[in-house]
Order: C-alpha cells, then structure tokens, then sequence
C-alpha cells in the first residue's frame, strides 16, 4: 500500500520513530494563501504580548524565556517594525482558543481532518507568530508527540533523537513537560560543545509544508523569514501515563527548593509560566502526585488484564493491515520525506552562518551575555538536574509504584 490517506498518515503519526515532513501538504489551505494585509485584518487590534530579545545576542548559554521582555503589540504594529527592529520578537505557544472566538475566520479555518483527526480542530491548536531570528531553545517534550502546520514564511528544524549525548539537557529553567538542553543553537560564544554532536537532522519548513516530530525528539526552532506564522497540536503518547508520574516528582522537589528561596533567585529556577510553584502548597503537589500515580496503576492493571484475555482468544484473527512506510517514501505523488540528516561539521556551518547574519562581533561581550542568567545557581541547578536524571527518577518511580502497589 503506498497511497496516503488520513487513515494512513493517523497511523504513521503514532507509529513513527523518525520526524517525516510532508512538502506542500496544506498548500491548498485558504490561510496558507492569505497576504499581510489579510493576517492584519485577521488578528485585528488584539494587543499580543511578543517575547523579545536583542538579534545580536552572544551567549553560551540559551536565550531563556527569563531573559526576554515583553513587549504587547497589534500585529500590524509587529509588522511595520519588521524592517526596522533590532530585536527578534515571538508570539508564541498560545492556544487559539484563547485569543479568537468560535466565530472568527481563523479559529473556522483549522482543521487536523486530513491528518487522521477529524475530532481536532483550534481548541486542540496553539499559534506560533515570529520574526526573523525569533527560536525556541533546543528541548524535549515529556509528553506526546507533535504536528506542526507551517502557514506563512519558512522556520527551521534541527532534531534530534530521544537517546542523543552531548546535548546536556538540564530542567534548569524548570518547565514542566520540557526538558531542555543547555546548548544556545542560536548564537553561541564558543563552537567547541558542537563539535561530533551527531544524530542531527534538519529540514526548512515552508508555508504548506507539515511535519511530524514523534515522540522524545529533540528540537531547536527557528524562524528564518521575516514574517513566520504556524500552528501546531500536541497528541498523547502511550507512554505519558508514566511520564506524568515522573513529571510530578520533580516539581514536588523545584517546588520545594523555590519556596526557601529568595524570590529573585527562585524566578531564576523557572520559566516565567511556572512563577507560582512556590506559592502551590504541598498538600496540593502531593495530591497531584497521588492522581498521576493513581492513574499509571489503574492502566497498568488493565493493560495486564487485556493481556491475558487476549492469551485467551482466537489468535486466527486477522490482523489490521500496516502502512509500508517505504513504499509510501517512495511514492513521489505522496510529497513526503524523512527529514534528512546531516554531519556534525553541517551542523556548526549553519551555526556559524547565524554567528555571520546576527553576531554583532565587534560589540565587547558582557559577562552575563556569556555566562548566562543561571551561572550563579550552579549547586542548587546540579541539585536539581542530579535527582532528575532519568536513572534517578525512573528508581525512585519504579520504588513509589511498589510501595503504593503494596497499599492497596
């Protein structure tokens, strides 16, 4: 079977171990045709809070959502600056729903139909706005696997599988659900940390294309036009139920880290998103743990008894038919590629390349630029990233599910 359908490409979303782009599959959407002036009129005179920093920032250290500003904004006003910033601005993670009604043109638009998701729509989609130079800091999703819908401009994928050394992945910023990597893909200060980083693939998204990011990839993101719109849906992954619990035990040990804290340092623990984990009381925390935990149990006692019910059964029954990946590769009416890799030595090119087009290398680097924001919670981080290892983590998940399983 090589033809692609939604049937098809649903099942190649939850199955695929590889990120897949589909080249111009979205091409015929209506908004992947609309102008500037039609995204104008679109967003209207919302005021939008854009994330935004200095293009000429040199760093080891990434560009920290702490370390930015925020600036609110009409989208028209973003546009006209455009050309005349020296800033990178973002307008992103935000759920559709939050910002336009059940009415709007926008929110009527959206769609996951033709990706096997017909129960999908905006409420299920986050908006992703930005300008040239604008990124998302290199880090892994804990939870699901992801479709991304490029609308207007083109944006950049470096990727990286779940098992990939030396991309030194830290929960310092804590965010919960993201693990990052303490590497600045943008514009680091030294290029030695790249050097033999392998694994990477990279693909340029551009306006109509889609891609597929499965699970636990690594990904820095970066918006090369002037003008980027995309969107993207998150979708859970079998292995989220464990991931909760998992999940829930580190914010019990940040949470409880902030709260004895100065506040000024506590804030340079966390994401601005996760300003009020030391305000959530414990009892709270440990309910929260109570119900993740709780849940992995009930389906892990499931899962055992839908085995061995199907020991019991027929096993003459037919299997449902699998998609042939590589026939539908092959396929050239299918558009649709496995993101391609690329050498480490290919990688630091393109890093250089934004060094070449951002840097401003003449500009006397300031020390914190180079440090980074984070330098000096340099016990209380190693504390942190120490117990949420994932040899750490797993042991202490694996003794929490005995002990509890004990309980019952």
């Amino acid at each position: 079977m090589s033809s692609l359908n939604a049937e098809v490409l649903r099942s190649i979303t939850t199955k695929t171990g590889v990120p897949i782009v589909l080249k111009s599959f979205i091409n015929k959407w209506r908004i992947c045709q609309w102008n500037v002036e039609k995204w104008c009129s679109i967003f209207g005179d919302k005021e939008m809070p854009f994330r935004c920093l200095k293009r000429d920032l040199v760093s080891d250290e990434p560009c920290w959502e702490r370390k930015c500003k925020v600036m609110p904004m009409t989208f028209k006003s973003f546009v006209d600056s455009l050309d005349t910033s020296d800033e990178w601005m973002y307008f992103d993670y935000k759920y559709l729903h939050q910002w336009f009604s059940a009415d709007s043109e926008l929110y009527k638009e959206v769609s996951w139909k033709e990706f096997g998701y017909p129960e999908k729509g905006a409420t299920d989609t986050t908006l992703w706005v930005g300008s040239k130079g604008s990124h998302t800091p290199a880090h892994q999703d804990t939870y699901g696997f992801n479709i991304v819908m490029q609308v207007h401009g083109k944006k950049r994928w470096i990727l990286f599988p779940p098992e990939t050394g030396g991309l030194k992945p830290t929960r310092v910023p804590y965010e919960e659900s993201s693990v990052y990597s303490e590497l600045n893909f943008y514009c680091p200060h030294n290029l030695e940390a790249f050097n033999g980083l392998a694994g990477a693939r990279m693909v340029e998204l551009a306006a109509g294309d889609a891609l597929l990011v499965p699970w636990g990839w690594w990904h820095y993101v970066q918006n090369i036009d002037s003008l980027n719109i995309s969107l993207n849906m998150w979708l859970p992954h079998e292995k989220d139920s464990t991931t909760r619990v998992s999940e829930a035990l580190i914010k019990i040990l940040v949470a409880q880290i902030c709260k004895d804290l100065p506040q000024d340092t506590a804030k340079l623990l966390v994401n601005p998103n996760e300003d009020d984990i030391s305000d959530t009381p414990l009892a709270v925390l440990f309910l929260q743990l109570e119900t993740v935990a709780n849940i992995y149990l009930d389906n892990r006692r499931k899962a055992r008894r839908v085995k061995r019910q199907k020991t019991c059964e027929d096993s003459s029954a037919t299997a449902p038919e699998e998609y042939d990946l590589k026939a539908l590769l092959e396929d050239k009416m299918n558009n649709m590629e496995v993101v391609q890799s690329i050498s480490s030595v290919d990688l630091v090119n393109v890093i250089k390349q934004n060094l070449k087009e951002y840097a401003n290398t003449d500009a006397p680097l300031d020390e914190d630029d180079v440090d980074g924001s984070t330098s000096t919670l340099c016990l209380t981080k190693a504390v942190i990233d120490a117990f949420s290892q994932n040899n750490v983590i797993e042991l202490v998940k694996q003794n929490l599910f005995t002990k509890l399983s004990q309980s019952y």
